[in-house]
């Protein structure tokens, strides 16, 4: 897989570089909200259709680990940082059943206006979407999980959110982190590549030093890591510490 994943990208750019010149658009050299918000409130009209070329590389297979990574319970609470689309919902919603709830937080209104409308297909009642800046989000507590896959690399006090939602995470209970990391094992060419297919959602060359995993591990305990696509792609699992024992 490690030999064939550069090639594997580069079918799936085709399909992405083609939509990329329909849209004319190009990445903001600061990745502030703002910027974030108006890249992917342009970006959310087609973004569905792009993002299936992902299949080709995994993406849904990506979504349902980090999905399953949480360990969720019938009526637990999960909280879904920067859900754009939609993607994680419906799995998150069947795990935690009829009486648990998600709630999936974005900062752009035209992502969660089609995440709505794919809450609505589904029939998904308990699940809540909120319009904000993660690095404002008022957690609710205690939390049976929280996820983020693809987003805390636009945000660059991460470590700052990632240490918040730990501290809401009921004891012992999981936070799963994912998104796309620079792969040590890939040629050149095809990390340029990389760059240039996902410039249209904010990733640039610049994007390669931040490393939400490290967050993750700082402020929870580790229980697992593991990359795919030759290390392009990560997923980081950590929980939260049990709970102090009484005081004798």
């Amino acid at each position: 897989m490690n030999r064939i994943a550069p090639l594997l990208l580069a079918a799936a750019a085709g399909v992405v570089l083609a939509w990329r010149r329909g849209q004319r658009t190009a990445a903001p050299p600061a990745l502030g909200p703002d910027a974030v918000r108006a890249l992917y409130d342009r970006a959310a009209p087609t973004y569905d259709l792009v993002a299936a070329a992902y299949a080709l590389v995994g993406a849904d297979r990506f979504h349902r680990r980090a999905v399953e990574a949480l360990a969720l319970r019938p009526g637990d609470t999960v909280v879904d940082l920067a859900c754009g689309t939609g993607a994680n919902l419906g799995r998150l919603a069947r795990a935690v059943g009829p009486t648990g709830r998600v709630v999936g937080v974005d900062l752009s209104p035209e992502m969660l206006a089609r995440a709505r409308r794919r809450v609505g297909r589904g029939g998904w009642a308990t699940v809540e979407l909120v319009e904000g800046d993660v690095r404002q989000f008022a957690f609710p507590a205690p939390l049976g999980g929280v996820v983020s896959t693809y987003g805390l690399e636009f945000v660059p006090e991460h470590d700052a959110v990632v240490e918040r939602a730990v501290a809401a995470l009921a004891p012992g209970r999981r936070i799963v982190v994912g998104g796309l990391r620079r792969p040590a094992r890939w040629p050149e060419w095809a990390v340029r590549l990389g760059a240039l297919v996902n410039r249209p959602f904010g990733v640039t060359r610049a994007s390669e030093g931040v490393r939400p995993w490290r967050s993750v591990f700082r402020h929870a305990r580790q229980v697992a890591y593991e990359e795919t696509l030759g290390g392009a792609v990560y997923l980081a699992v950590a929980a939260a510490p049990p709970a102090a024992p009484p005081a004798p």
